[in-house]
Parts: structure tokens; sequence; C-alpha cells
């Protein structure tokens, strides 16, 4: 009964909040004040866009319009891994390589009043995945192939009262997408169905966000899973791209067996801080931090790791990094240091689930492109350097990136998991806490606002635990303790 009432607080919340900024900063602007704002400059205009197109809506000078904007993506990325898996006997598959392609169209109408829609189409498949120009066809790799992206209704002022709604299928992202991503490395990304509200005050220094999302339902009446989201985020002006956030999200999971159920609150604080070094803030200092804890009560299907079902869930995680900025006119260098850890369990065997587990990761970005790695049971301490150098010539950027991991097992007693949560292998206290070392290389060209070019190598060297936990038995098992190679180019078209 407790969470069916969650989401009218929340919105009683959002919508009493105007007449609390009244009551806290609704007094008149002074003259000084009106001369001051009178004096500064309107921004920049934003650059001519050939896809986007008014409608009046009759002969009227004055007429009311529709707006219409266009956008689309198509994506095309190359991917060559050896080897494929570490996964035990695996045979013929020393290597792995694919052509993946996403082709994105979306319309975003603007009409009169405050009330409009957004629509996106999407396809996604492999290169030689369908047999036959076949409309729906179903694509043998898994991938959706066409599909409805993005479909809602959305106002940027609800009830006139300043309120910003989305209610339909959506993506968004929360704060540095450790927890909520919709990863867009992945073909397919990730996108939700429900409702979401925000409201900002002060300039959008402080803003109030709740959010309702179904995650999986196909079901209907025997299966339920959503989850509850409601987020504090403030921006002080007098603080540079910095920000405080705290993020409250409760996960629900109902199964019809009764065997994959859970009920798991997270809490996230998180800041981001930059600090210029000098006049010209050509030299700063950039860095976050995040600390997130998990409770609740989980069946070991849903959590992802042995153990008891309806155990309690206790687990931690954390994130801080630091980046060192220099700017040389149209140069960039960028050199950091980050850790991040996230818990494992003690103790497989009890009523307690201490693994850390994390809703939507975006783990591609943080824990090496090789995608070995998975944010659980984790010590990842990675050393990041990246220049950027603009408008070199007939393009508008080109960068360099080159980073280094050092992942570990957090616990001794628990598993080595991949990206997405899941169990690559299981562990014991007899097997060393290192997973392994990653190098990244990312070569980016962004010839202009319409095309991008991005190549990448990574190599992850296989640890000690990896040789130790081999069975180094069956077909293709000679690959189970060897490093891995991973490469990929991708070039993207948008507009």
């Amino acid at each position: 009964m407790k969470i069916k009432w969650m989401i009218p607080g929340l919105l009683i919340v959002l919508l009493a909040a105007p007449a609390m900024a009244e009551e806290t900063g609704g007094e008149s602007k002074s003259a000084e004040n009106t001369e001051i704002n009178a004096e500064i400059k309107p921004e920049p205009a934003k650059p001519y866009n050939p896809f986007e197109l008014e409608i009046p809506l009759s002969d009227a000078p004055d007429a009311d319009v529709i707006r219409l904007r266009f956008f689309g993506q198509h994506r095309t990325r190359y991917e060559l891994r050896a080897p494929a898996t570490y996964a035990a006997g695996l045979a013929d598959q020393t290597s792995v390589q694919n052509f993946n392609m996403r082709t994105r169209l979306g319309v975003d109408a603007q009409f009169p009043g405050s009330v409009n829609f957004l629509f996106e189409l999407q396809d996604v498949r492999l290169w030689g995945d369908e047999p036959r120009a076949a409309a729906n066809s179903v694509n043998t790799s898994g991938f959706e192939g066409f599909d409805v992206l993005q479909a809602y209704v959305y106002t940027k002022n609800l009830f006139d009262l300043g309120i910003e709604g989305y209610a339909g299928r959506q993506k968004f992202t929360v704060g540095n997408q450790r927890l909520i991503s919709t990863l867009e490395w992945a073909a397919p990304s990730r996108a939700w169905d429900g409702f979401r509200v925000q409201r900002s005050f002060f300039e959008r220094q402080l803003t109030f966000m709740a959010l309702a999302m179904l995650i999986n339902d196909l079901s209907r009446v025997q299966d339920d899973e959503w989850m509850l989201g409601f987020s504090v985020r403030w921006a002080p002006s007098f603080l540079k791209k910095s920000d405080l956030e705290l993020l409250l999200l409760y996960m629900n999971r109902d199964d019809a067996t009764g065997a994959n159920d859970g009920h798991v609150t997270t809490v996230s604080l998180r800041w981001n801080g930059w600090h210029g070094l000098n006049a010209g803030d050509s030299l700063a200092v950039a860095y976050t931090a995040e600390g997130i804890a998990q409770f609740g009560t989980a069946d070991t299907a849903y959590w992802g790791t042995p153990g008891k079902d309806d155990s309690n869930v206790k687990a931690f995680a954390a994130a801080v990094s630091v980046d060192f900025v220099v700017g040389l006119g149209d140069h960039t260098l960028s050199f950091g240091l980050e850790w991040d850890y996230a818990s494992g369990d003690s103790d497989p065997t009890d009523n307690d689930f201490q693994t850390f587990r994390s809703p939507f990761p975006f783990g591609h970005k943080y824990h090496g492109f090789a995608d070995q790695i998975g944010w659980r049971n984790l010590n990842d301490y990675s050393f990041v350097a990246k220049w950027t150098w603009k408008n070199p010539g007939p393009v508008e950027s080109l960068s360099f990136l080159l980073q280094a991991h050092n992942f570990q097992r957090e616990n001794d007693d628990d598993a080595w998991y991949n990206p997405g949560g899941g169990t690559i292998r299981t562990g014991s206290p007899n097997d060393s806490d290192l997973l392994g070392n990653e190098v990244d290389l990312v070569v980016s060209l962004k010839v202009n606002r319409w095309v991008a070019f991005e190549a990448g190598w990574a190599h992850f060297f296989a640890g000690r635990f990896v040789k130790q936990t081999a069975t180094m038995t069956g077909p293709g098992s000679d690959n189970e303790d060897s490093d891995m190679d991973f490469v990929w180019a991708q070039l993207t078209l948008k507009f």
C-alpha cells in the first residue's frame, strides 16, 4: 500500500513547489537588477537546421504554427574480438567479427499550447542477419530489428506551473549514468515505458525529478516489474560545471513463479566538481565522487548471485575520479585517475546478498572497452589521458584517448561478472583476486555536426584469476586463459 501512494505524493511535492519558490524568491526585481539584466547580451543563434519545418494553422500573419523537427542517425560499426569469449569449451570460436548497423528516424512535433509529441523509429541488425529482404522477419542475432524506440507526449509547462512532464516510451539518463544509462554504445540501446516529471527553480539551479517506469511486463497478469525514482539536483551558479544530486530508486519484481522476485531500494549521492586554477581557466581540475547503498530483499535468480531466496540485500558501491585539464588554444589535454568500487559477497551460502548490482549501468564507458568487466565485486583502478585538437584543417575536431585499467575482485569468495551483471566464472579464496589489466586506445574524428568516425583497440591482459579458473578441457578451451583483443571502427551520420 505504501508504494501505491508514492507517485501521488511525489506529484504533490512537485506541484506545491512553485508556491514555495514564490515565498522564498518571489520579490519584485529592483531597478538596479533590471538595468543589469538589460545589459546582458542575447545568446547566439543556434546553427541553421534544414530539417526543421513550421506549418501555419491559418492564413493570418500571426497564426499559430506546428513546429516539426526531423532527426535521425545511421551508425555502422565493424567489430573483431579474439578470443570470442572466456566461456569454457566454446568450439571453433577463436575469434568473432561482425558489422552491426543502427538506423534511427524521428520527429519532434510541437503544437500550439503546451502539449507536444516525439516519435522515433529504430532498426538494428547485423549484416547478413536477415536471410532475405523480408519485412519484420526475426533476426537470428536476437536484435529487435525494426522497433519503436521512443513515443511519448510531453509538456514543458504542465498546468502552467513550469513542470516538465513526459508520458510514454522514452529515453533518459541520470547523473553520470552509472545507475541509469541508455547504453548508446550497444546497437539497441535502452528505453523505458512510463511517466517522468521534473521542476526546476532559480534558473535551473535546483531541479526535482520523479519517475515511474515499467521494466518488463511480458506476462501482464502474472508478472510485475517496475521502478520508481526521485532525485534532487543542485547546480549552483557560483560554481562552474558543478552539481550535487541525490537519487532514490526503488526496483520491484513480482514473478509469476515466485522464484524471481526482488524489492530493492538504491540510494545514491553524487557530486561533480570543476575548479579553474588560473584567470582564464586554461588550467582546471575536474572531479567526481559518488556513493551508493542498496537494501531490500531478493531471490537468487533476480539478483544473479548464489544464495538463498528472499535474502536481504546489503550492498555498496563508490566511484571517485580526478582529472587535470590543460587548454592550449585549439588543443586540450586531460589526465585523470579513477577508482571504482563495488561490494562482493563474503558468504554466498547465507541469507545476505552483499554483491552490488547496478540496475542499468554504462559499463562500457567506465570498466574498459573490451567489455569483460562488470561493476560487481570489483576494484577498478584506472588512468586516462586524452588530447583533443579543434579545427585541424577541414574537420571540426580530432581526439586521441589512452586509458589503462587494473581489475581486481573485491571479495575472494565472490565471482567475476560481465557488464550486464551475469557471472563469467565463479571464484573461491584459493583463486587470485587479479582479474586482469587492460589498455584502450581510441581515435575520434568529428568531420562536422553531421559526420563522425571512431576507431579503437582494446587489449585485455588475462590475470592470474583467469588462468587459475580455466578448465582447459573441451574444444576451444585453449582460449580460456589467453589475452583478449577487441578492435572496432565506426561511422556515424546524424541530423
